[in-house]
């Protein structure tokens, strides 16, 4: 009589060429934060291939699948998030994205297919499983400010949920191999806008107006001395500024200019502190320089925090 780790292993090596094929077509047909209706539908086709009930009404295009074992247990649930980003693909791959500009370049489309494949053998056991397992298909992660994940957890469908356990593709790790850590993980995300307001002058005239690129790249630098400077090296604080747009000409003075970045930090107060100093430097600008600048600092998702006994539990799985 088989057990029920060969059913696995037999179920594992029957669906592995289709889980394939599923994450191709997916990395052909990409689509961004907000945008997954197609792939939505993608998966309720799938799930509804397979016998396995769903919703689809909870948060954007999530999509959450369940699977009652024939025994009572607890309720574990697997989360995967399905959306691509704004990327050229030229991998030249035959599978490569079909639409300019779009790419599954950070393992959606493999998270997506991972857990389709482990919805296909959980199906296949359901009558051996004790409790019920919840499949998470989750739109928007790219995309903190939208409902995505937290629309979900609002929407109450994981209340009675007792653990949730998800993946991501690594490619740093060598290939047959799992990593996992308890504790801190991956950090809060949050997105600051920044507009920095001086007064537009002829390039001759400098003392006419209030150059805000100077101003900017002043305050640039200063954040990155409140990150090396203010922040204990042993805590964890990562704020990068990745978009600066300003000027119309090359001999006129810039009147506004414009920046957007993210802040990544594990603890409450270091979030807040950091969103406090932010605001506090653009403020000292402002004095120093005369310009006149707003910060709006929006808070995405939480960190991710492993619970120590739930990675025992994956690492003596995986052992």
């Amino acid at each position: 009589m088989s057990t029920l780790q060969d059913l696995i292993k037999k179920y594992a090596a029957q669906y592995k060429e289709q889980v394939v094929a599923w994450r191709r077509h997916i990395h052909s047909h990409p689509e961004l934060s907000g945008e997954e209706k197609n792939t939505s539908l993608f998966i309720q086709k799938i799930l509804g291939e397979l016998g396995i009930p769903f919703v689809n009404d909870v948060s954007d295009y999530a999509v959450i699948g369940k699977i009652e074992g024939a025994q009572p247990g607890p309720v574990i649930a697997l989360r995967a998030d399905i959306d691509a980003l704004p990327i050229h693909e030229t991998t030249g791959l035959p599978f490569a994205s079909e639409d300019d500009g779009v790419m599954h370049a950070c393992g959606h489309d493999s998270h997506i297919a991972i857990l389709l494949g482990a919805a296909a053998i959980l199906q296949s056991i359901k009558d051996q499983l004790h409790g019920t397992v919840k499949l998470v298909f989750q739109p928007s992660e790219e995309e903190a400010l939208f409902p995505g994940a937290q629309g979900i957890v609002d929407s109450g469908i994981l209340d009675d949920v007792d653990e949730i356990y998800g993946l991501h593709v690594w490619p740093q790790l060598p290939v047959g191999t799992v990593g996992l850590k308890k504790g801190n993980l991956m950090a809060a995300s949050d997105h600051f806008f920044v507009h920095i307001k001086g007064k537009s002058t002829h390039g001759a005239e400098p003392h006419n107006g209030v150059d805000a690129i100077v101003a900017a790249a002043n305050w640039i630098v200063n954040v990155e001395s409140i990150v090396a400077r203010e922040t204990n090296p042993m805590e964890n604080l990562v704020c990068t500024i990745g978009v600066i747009n300003g000027g119309d000409r090359y001999n006129v003075g810039c009147g506004d200019v414009y920046l957007e970045g993210t802040c990544r930090t594990y603890e409450p107060a270091k979030r807040d502190y950091i969103e406090r100093r932010l605001g506090e430097s653009l403020q000292a600008l402002d004095m120093l320089l005369k310009t006149k600048s707003t910060l709006d600092y929006k808070r995405g998702h939480g960190a991710t925090i492993n619970d120590p006994d739930a990675i025992d539990y994956a690492t003596s799985i995986v052992e």
